[in-house]
C-alpha cells in the first residue's frame, strides 16, 4: 500500500495542485465577469464593462458594430477573455439622462388664456424625444400684475424629466384703447367721393402700443344723400374693446372750393378778440429764435386742438376763435391759428392749398426762416402722428400735400414744378 502510495502519491499530488488551479481560475475569471451591463444610449460599447478587471485579451465574439445604441433595448453577446472562456452577457441600453432646454420668457394678460406649456420653453434635445411638457404646478391663475417664474416640466418616453422655470411678466389690464377725435363726417353726393375716416382721429391704450383698430363702414351709401352710422372699434392684445360711433353725412354737393371749412375774411366781429387772444399766447410761445417760436407754435396747435368737421365756411377769425376756445377745428383752423400766431410773433408765412383737389381740400402753413421758406403742418393725422415742422418739399410729399408750387416762393429742396415733377414721377413708375 505504501509502496503505490508512494509511487503514485507525487502524481495525485499534481494532479490535485492542477485540478486546484483550474477551479479557482475558473471561480476568478467567473467572478470577474459581469453578466450584465448597463450603458447610456447614445454611448460606445467597450468590452470593459463587461468586467471588474478587464482582461487585456478580453474581446466581443458577437459583431457589436450592428447594435444601435441610440435605441434604447436589451442584447445577448458573447464575449472571450482568458483565451479560454466565452460566456453569455446581457448589454442593457438605457436613457437615463434627463431633457435638455431652455426658457422663453413670456408677457401675459391675466385676462387672457395662458400659453401651453410647449411654448414656454425651446431649444429642446433629448435622444428618446420628448414624452410631455406641462406646467409643474398647474396652469397659472395669476390675476395681478408682477413678475413671476413658473416652473415647467420637461419629460422624456422613460420618465426623466427636468424642471425649468419661465419668467412671466403678468399684466392685469381690464382698460380698453381710447379714441380721441372722433367725430362726424361730411361728405358731397359725388359717386366718386372718398373718406378718410381716420384723418383727424387718434388712439391709445395704456399697455398695448398698436391695439388693433378698424371701422365698421357697413351702413354708408356713397353718392346718397343721408346720415350714416359707422362704428370705431379698437381691441387691445388684452382683449379689451372699444366702440364708439359716429355719422357720415353726405350732403349736397356745394361750390366750397372743394372742402367744407374753408374760405375766411378779415373783417369778423370777432376780430379784436382773436387777435387779444393770439397776442397774449404768441407771447407765452415765443422762443429764442425763429426755429424755436415756429416749432413752439406749430406744436402748441397740433398738441392742443382736436380735428372735427366744420360744416359751411368760417372766416378766418371765427376758426381761430373755435380752436382757441373750444380746441378743434378743421385743416383750415389748424391752418388759420398757427397763422395768426406766427404774424403775432412777426414770422412771415403764407398759405398752401392742396392742389389738385379731388375730394377735399387741405391748408397749411409755408413759413420763412432766414431767407429759406419750409413747410408747416400742424394738423392731426392718423398716418402721421407728429407735426410737420421745418419740412422740405420731400420730407412733406405725400398724397395728403399736393401743390402747385408755382404758386409759392421756392421753397428749401423744391422747385415751381413740384406737382408736375411728381407727376413724372408717377409716370415713370408706371
Amino acid at each position: 500500500m505504501y509502496k503505490i502510495i508512494a509511487k503514485f502519491g507525487p502524481i495525485l499530488y499534481v494532479a490535485a495542485i492542477i485540478v486546484t488551479t483550474v477551479v479557482l481560475t475558473i471561480r476568478d475569471a467567473n467572478n470577474n465577469l459581469i453578466k450584465e451591463a448597463v450603458i447610456e444610449a447614445g454611448s460606445d460599447i467597450d468590452v470593459s464593462v463587461f468586467f471588474k478587471r478587464c482582461p487585456d485579451d478580453a474581446e466581443f465574439v458577437t459583431d457589436v458594430s450592428q447594435v444601435d445604441t441610440t435605441v434604447p433595448s436589451v442584447y445577448q453577446l458573447k464575449v472571450r477573455y482568458d483565451e479560454a472562456f466565452v460566456k453569455d452577457v446581457t448589454l442593457r441600453i438605457e436613457d437615463r439622462t434627463a431633457p435638455k432646454g431652455i426658457a422663453l420668457p413670456k408677457n401675459q394678460y391675466a385676462s387672457l388664456e395662458w400659453p401651453d406649456a410647449s411654448e414656454c420653453v425651446g431649444c429642446l434635445y433629448d435622444l428618446s424625444g420628448i414624452a410631455k411638457i406641462e406646467y409643474r404646478d398647474g396652469t397659472p391663475a395669476i390675476q395681478y400684475t408682477g413678475d413671476y417664474m413658473i416652473p415647467v416640466v420637461i419629460t422624456d418616453w422613460y420618465d426623466n424629466s427636468t424642471v425649468i422655470d419661465v419668467p412671466f411678466h403678468v399684466t392685469d389690464d381690464h382698460n380698453a384703447p381710447l379714441f380721441y377725435g372722433i367725430h362726424d363726417i361730411y361728405i358731397d353726393d359725388s359717386e366718386e367721393a372718398k373718406i378718410d375716416y381716420f384723418e383727424g382721429v387718434t388712439y391709445e391704450d395704456d399697455y398695448d402700443e398698436a391695439p388693433k383698430v378698424a371701422v365698421d363702414e357697413s351702413n354708408v351709401v356713397i353718392g346718397q344723400e343721408g346720415v350714416y352710422e359707422i362704428t370705431y372699434k379698437a381691441m387691445d392684445a388684452a382683449g379689451n374693446i372699444r366702440l364708439q360711433k359716429a355719422n357720415v353725412h353726405v350732403v349736397k354737393q356745394r361750390a366750397t372750393n372743394g372742402t367744407y371749412g374753408a374760405g375766411g375774411g378779415w373783417d369778423s366781429s370777432r376780430h379784436n378778440d382773436v387777435y387779444r387772444l393770439a397776442n397774449a399766447l404768441a407771447k407765452k410761445l415765443k422762443g429764442r429764435n425763429t426755429t424755436e417760436t415756429v416749432k413752439n407754435i406749430v406744436n402748441y396747435v397740433h398738441s392742443h386742438v382736436w380735428y372735427t368737421t366744420v360744416r359751411g365756411n368760417q372766416t378766418f377769425e371765427d376758426a381761430v376763435y373755435q380752436a382757441l376756445t373750444k380746441h378743434n377745428g378743421d385743416c383750415y383752423g389748424y391752418y388759420c391759428t398757427v397763422k395768426i400766431l406766427l404774424d403775432c410773433s412777426g414770422i412771415p408765412n403764407m398759405m398752401v392749398k392742396r392742389y389738385p383737389v379731388k375730394n377735399a381740400g387741405h391748408y397749411w402753413n409755408l413759413v420763412k426762416y432766414g431767407d429759406t421758406w419750409y413747410h408747416c403742418d400742424s394738423t392731426v393725422y392718423q398716418y402721421h402722428r407728429g407735426s410737420f415742422i421745418k419740412a422740405t418739399d420731400k420730407k412733406i410729399g405725400d398724397p395728403h400735400h399736393r401743390f402747385d408750387g408755382s404758386c409759392l416762393p421756392v421753397r428749401s429742396g423744391g422747385t415751381p414744378e413740384y406737382v408736375k415733377d411728381l407727376e413724372k414721377e408717377s409716370k415713370n413708375k408706371t
